[in-house]
């Protein structure tokens, strides 16, 4: 079943990067793309990279935050954020990011099972609700001026999203306090102790104590307004590939297209395969609909994703040597992972 679902969702990034591939090529033309990124300031890229690797760090100290740990194990926290990143650019099987910082966190870091699955939960609320607000406050800024999109169009697509993305969260991390999980964690305890270990006896209680210290605390208040400043450098980052492209934007107007972009590539079912191929596409069509041409469309999405791929992989190397992860050990995280997906879509 694990290996249907590893060729099943391989196949479709790899129809989602021939699709994009054939958009450049049959739509955009490749004689546009090239002459759009023939202008490209090559020192705006540079910088983009450089608030592109602090939204990363500060990512990690969001979560770090959530989980509570010291400062002293902050390196370790970031290193499995990164790692887990990365997965969720390479690795063809759905929410890779959370299934490789659960690993690394409870195989390689040392923390409980409960209060992982609490931070992770958590770290999702606190990093979608940070583009809400900040969307929210833009187009409150702007008052009107944002006509790119009708407000009609903006209220549903931010229903959809907390609908779809943030109410599940938080849904998930109350329910799983409550007796009635309990219950079913007693039932299926053998099951789920294959994915969770010995802990499954005692998880709910250690998951109720750690939810009460995290809503107690200043904790969470502190991770969302990391994560609002994680976007303001996100934002920034992607505000000086405009620049880099010579694409005449209003900050704030830039502003609200990208935190829209990523709103819509959160929405849409598209992680069940990876982040390759698909979610570029759809990003480029989504600028075209904000009003870029289709070649200023295709290079902002082309040069994202060289320069966050690029970030990650400048990051990776230090933070597998943090973790004490050697490549030996990857390939035996990814088949952990992807068994972990199977049992579950075999339940």
């Amino acid at each position: 079943m694990g290996c249907f679902l590893e060729k099943r969702s391989l196949v479709v990034m790899i129809a989602g990067i021939v699709a994009y591939f054939v958009y450049i090529f049959a739509y955009v033309g490749i004689d546009k793309l090239a002459h759009v990124l023939a202008k490209v300031d090559v020192m705006m890229i540079m910088l983009s990279m450089i608030f592109l690797l602090i939204s990363i760090l500060l990512h990690g100290l969001s979560w770090h935050i959530l989980i509570g740990g010291e400062m002293r194990g902050v390196s370790k926290i970031i290193s499995a954020t990164i790692a887990s990143l990365f997965a969720s650019y390479i690795v063809p099987i759905g929410a890779a990011s959370e299934l490789v910082r659960f690993f690394i966190a409870t195989r390689f870091i040392g923390i409980s099972v409960a209060t992982t699955v609490l931070s992770i939960l958590a770290h999702r609320i606190s990093t979608t609700l940070a583009p809400l607000i900040a969307l929210l406050s833009l187009i409150l800024y702007l008052r009107g001026e944002f006509v790119v999109i009708e407000s009609a169009t903006i209220t549903t697509i931010l229903a959809v999203y907390l609908v779809v993305i943030v109410f599940p969260n938080v849904l998930a991390m109350g329910l799983i306090k409550t007796r009635i999980f309990e219950k079913l964690m007693r039932r299926y305890e053998r099951y789920l102790s294959r994915i969770i270990g010995d802990g499954a006896s005692t998880f709910s209680e250690e998951y109720r104590r750690s939810m009460s210290r995290l809503i107690s605390g200043p904790r969470f208040p502190l991770a969302l307004g990391i994560s609002l400043v994680e976007w303001f450098f996100l934002v920034t980052s992607m505000y000086a590939i405009f620049l880099a492209l010579s694409l005449n934007k209003d900050l704030v107007i830039a502003a609200v297209s990208i935190i829209m972009i990523q709103i819509l590539w959160w929405i849409l079912p598209i992680s069940f395969a990876g982040s390759i191929g698909i979610t570029d596409l759809l990003a480029s069509i989504a600028y075209q609909l904000l009003n870029f041409e289709p070649g200023a469309s295709a290079s902002i999405v082309v040069i994202y994703r060289l320069v966050s791929l690029t970030s990650l992989l400048i990051l990776l190397y230090p933070s597998l040597k943090i973790l004490g992860i050697y490549p030996r050990e990857i390939r035996r995280i990814y088949r952990e992972s992807r068994d972990m997906k199977a049992d579950q879509a075999g339940g």
